[in-house]
């Protein structure tokens, strides 16, 4: 079996380390993998054949479509994989000139869906971002993460933080779509004791600074920036809580690390979340409601770890690399079948 991978755009986040992620695995299986991407990525791919190509001009762009149309008909796969909208959209263009079967994934919300309709199989990365999307050869297969065993670290002497808070921490991008002027706000709510780091960088940086500060909380904050993955990873591990307040979210990889790393969650009700944590850890988008949340999960913390394995066993038996590479490849051989 013949597969390309196609990514269009050239930001680094969670699609790229998705697709990096499943060609080696697929690879890893047997399967004859080709990516098509842009240039930066190509060293990430390691030894999976890679055909450098910048996308990331416009989707109709006639001399873009035409150097992808010659590469993919040179090639002659049996799966061409797109990854996202911008991917799909260009080859769900082609797509009446090729042989190949073409699946897409849908990795996040979307208004207009007509190309992914047009595909023979699509992935959506959850339930809830596919509900809209008219087609009765789609499938949710959940981002798979490869676990690793990473150590707690002593977060009170790095982050000089007291020894008597209790420490919750957040991930992403400080952008608007992650929901973090609402979990600065709720912290002016949340018990006093109550600390927080915030990991990651981005165009809210400074707004959200000045929002810590207006609200006299920033003694209660560290922005940690943006820090190595393995390092994120350990604050996760050894912080007592992880929270999300994200506005929208198509697959929440750090909510999947978060369970594999047996650190609870408190989260906005986004992507599937809540069929794995259920409501009792689901918040409303409102500051007050999710520092309630949030207390209620310091004040009876013994009790929630406790209710919390069931969820952790789930984690460890959905979020893995191998089950998203099983379904995925099963996917291709339905398709072509």
């Amino acid at each position: 079996m013949r597969v390309c991978q196609i990514l269009a755009g050239d930001e680094e986040g969670g699609l790229e380390k998705h697709t990096i992620e499943l060609s080696k695995a697929l690879k890893n299986r047997g399967i004859d993998v080709t990516v098509i991407a842009h240039k930066k990525f190509k060293d990430d791919f390691g030894n999976i054949k890679f055909i450098e190509a910048d996308l990331t001009k416009g989707r109709h762009n006639v001399f873009i479509l035409w150097k992808l149309y010659t590469i993919l008909k040179q090639e002659n796969f049996d799966i061409i994989h797109t990854q996202a909208n911008k991917a799909t959209n260009m080859i769900i263009t082609l797509k009446p000139f090729l042989k190949a079967k073409i699946v897409s994934t849908l990795h996040n919300y979307k208004k207009n869906l007509n190309s992914f309709v047009k595909a023979d199989a699509v992935i959506t990365v959850s339930d809830r971002i596919g509900e809209k999307l008219s087609s009765n050869n789609k499938l949710t297969v959940y981002n798979g993460i490869q676990i690793e065993n990473d150590h707690e670290i002593d977060l009170y002497k790095k982050f000089n933080i007291p020894k008597d808070k209790f420490i919750i921490c957040s991930v992403g991008r400080l952008v608007e779509a992650k929901g973090f002027d609402l979990l600065i706000k709720s912290m002016q709510y949340m018990d006093k004791n109550i600390y927080l780091l915030l990991i990651g960088d981005g165009q809210d940086k400074d707004k959200l600074k000045n929002l810590s500060q207006k609200l006299n909380i920033k003694n209660r904050i560290t922005f940690v920036g943006n820090i190595e993955n393995k390092l994120t990873k350990s604050i996760i591990k050894s912080s007592d809580l992880l929270v999300i307040s994200s506005r929208r979210e198509g697959f929440s990889y750090v909510f999947a690390e978060s369970l594999l790393l047996d650190t609870p969650i408190v989260s906005t009700d986004v992507a599937d979340i809540k069929k794995f944590i259920t409501n009792k850890y689901i918040s409303a988008f409102d500051s007050k409601l999710f520092a309630e949340k949030v207390n209620d999960f310091k004040m009876n913390y013994n009790q929630n770890i406790s209710e919390y394995q069931e969820i952790f066993n789930r984690a460890k038996n959905t979020f893995t690399l191998e089950k998203m590479t099983e379904q995925t490849i099963n996917i291709y051989k339905k398709v072509i079948n």
